[in-house]
């Protein structure tokens, strides 16, 4: 058995048997966001819930935690508490159970040693070099935009993230070839939204189950063509798909054929999903607060004087630090993370079994007012004294299994905020609807309008509407 360090020190966890626990059940399938909410300041840090069904013997218990205690225990032990894969499990003979099991659904020794041999183009040097491929991607967008304009910020973002990840993570031989691979992974992660939520999996004609399963054949066949067309040419890319290519090729891991393919659909997709979610709602909270939205501008045009910058300039920027972290903070683009006990483990005075499931929610550990004060105000400054490990701070996840990717997404989120500020000023549509929703990462429900003005004008917070009001407060 295994004990969390200071476990005496953790508040007495609650368990819930039989009709108790249906209420959470019910409220985390239904609508994981809402489900958070109601459990902030109702349940403690860690609690249980029995098998529902209390006369029947057995039966899957899930253990509902959050706060830097329960993130060190069960990520810093990935041995104890395996992965799985993001999506659906699928049936074991279709491509849509191959594709989720990528890097997000392997552990122990296979896990490490597939994690270095996909390292190499997510290294911060390396990562540092893709700022000028960056920055021209992000005009190439902003060139679209005209004063006046009214337009849905988030589609804006997932567009510039489509761009940055098939550019750069899946080369640029050929450029449109990589933007459709994107939106042909991003329609399979809707597809596994909608399946999902309808809780109908069988692969019957007419249902969301059998459109993620047939999308998936059609992802799994690019995803080939395009290994093949780069093992075609002189294989002297950068990309990501072409460092495992040659990882691969080379041998010097036990890197399969199938997992190539399905590593490159989940860097693809968790670059491209989670950025786009961030940069959306960090646009959104800069355009609600004025005075800080002015002071950025001032931090931005003093201290970047060429475009594009070194990305040691972008490092320099403490202000954008600082709004970077609290958006990330507020809006952690994976709020959850789920976890399986690998075997007897106990935690807070609780025994786990093996294959109970343990839900980690990160973004009620981001709202530990102990941690920071204030927990629903967007407040940058705090940074400048709040010092966190990333167990209190997860919006890369934590321990061995931190994001591979997270030197890329803090550039590209630096370069987009830095370059529109440059450029406009923006503000929300007065009386938009601005609703959050976790689909599997946290992200608007549906647009957030806003109108794109020229930089003389200054910028205005404006009324909305919408459970932004329960993650954010603005009074």
């Amino acid at each position: 058995m295994h004990k969390p360090r200071h476990a005496e020190d953790v508040t007495p966890p609650l368990v819930l048997n039989g009709a108790a626990t249906w209420r959470w059940y019910a409220s985390f399938l239904r609508d994981p966001l809402a489900c958070f909410e109601a459990a902030k300041g109702r349940l403690p840090p860690i609690t249980l819930l029995q098998n529902p069904i209390p006369f029947m013997p057995g039966g899957r218990r899930f253990l509902f935690a959050y706060g830097a205690d329960a993130n060190r225990f069960v990520l810093g032990h990935p041995d104890l508490f395996r992965s799985g894969g993001q999506v659906l499990v699928g049936p074991k003979d279709s491509a849509h159970y191959r594709l989720r099991r990528g890097i997000f659904a392997m552990n122990g020794d296979t896990h490490r040693a597939q994690r270095r041999a996909m390292q190499p183009p997510f290294l911060k040097p390396v990562v540092a070099t893709y700022a000028p491929i960056m920055a021209q991607l992000i005009d190439d967008v902003l060139d679209q935009w005209r004063v006046g304009d009214t337009l849905d910020i988030y589609r804006e973002m997932r567009k510039l993230s489509n761009w940055v990840a098939a550019y750069i993570l899946f080369g640029s031989e050929d450029f449109h070839e990589s933007v459709r691979m994107g939106e042909t992974i991003e329609r399979w992660l809707l597809l596994d939204t909608q399946a999902r939520s309808s809780l109908m999996w069988a692969d019957l004609p007419g249902t969301s189950y059998g459109r993620l399963l047939r999308q998936a054949e059609v992802l799994e066949t690019a995803i080939k063509n395009a290994i093949a067309r780069i093992r075609r040419g002189k294989m002297d890319g950068t990309d990501a798909l072409t460092e495992l290519i040659r990882s691969h090729d080379s041998g010097t891991t036990d890197m399969s054929e199938t997992d190539m393919v399905a590593h490159a659909v989940i860097l693809y997709a968790a670059s491209f999903e989670t950025t786009a979610n961030a940069l959306a709602w960090t646009l959104y909270l800069v355009a609600q607060h004025t005075e800080l939205a002015a002071e950025l501008c001032r931090e931005v045009h003093t201290q970047l004087v060429d475009w594009p910058p070194e990305a040691e300039e972008i490092e320099r920027l403490s202000l954008m630090e600082g709004v970077v972290k609290e958006s990330l903070r507020l809006f952690p683009p994976v709020a959850h993370t789920l976890r399986t006990a690998d075997g007897d483990a106990e935690l807070a005075g609780l025994n786990l079994a093996g294959g109970d499931k343990v839900i980690l929610c990160h973004y009620l550990t981001h709202r530990d007012p102990d941690v920071f004060p204030e927990p629903n105000r967007f407040r940058p400054a705090r940074w400048r004294a709040t010092r966190t490990d990333h167990y209190e701070y997860a919006a890369f996840s934590a321990g061995p299994r931190i994001c591979l990717g997270m030197s890329f997404a803090l550039l590209e989120l630096k370069l987009t905020l830095a370059r529109i500020l440059q450029r406009f000023r923006f503000r929300v549509v007065p009386g938009a609807a601005i609703e959050g929703t976790i689909q599997l990462t946290l992200r608007p429900k549906s647009t957030i309008p806003m109108q794109i003005l020229p930089l003389h004008d200054e910028f205005a917070a404006s009324p909305v509407v919408g459970n932004i009001h329960r993650m954010v407060d603005t009074t």
